[in-house]
């Protein structure tokens, strides 16, 4: 079974960073992970080390405006 629960909107980049700090510190508590996705709780359930990776994708053109891209993908077999 495959399940995606997406969510996209544009946030000034205090808001950005006080999201991140939330999954920051809902990793940090060593229990069950619960994200918000849009007005979805999403409940995850990482073991103590999971895959990291970011990836920036950088873009720039003479006719429409250059694009700068940060993903962010962690990655983990359930319990």
């Amino acid at each position: 079974m495959v399940e995606k629960t997406v969510h996209q909107s544009e946030l000034d980049r205090s808001s950005v960073a006080e999201s991140l700090r939330s999954l920051a510190d809902e990793f940090e508590s060593g229990d069950d992970v619960h994200i918000r996705v849009g007005n979805k709780s999403v409940r995850l359930q990482p073991p103590e080390t999971v895959s990291y990776e970011v990836s920036v994708h950088e873009t720039s053109s003479i006719i429409r405006s250059s694009r700068e891209t940060v993903t962010l993908t962690l990655d983990w077999k359930t319990r």
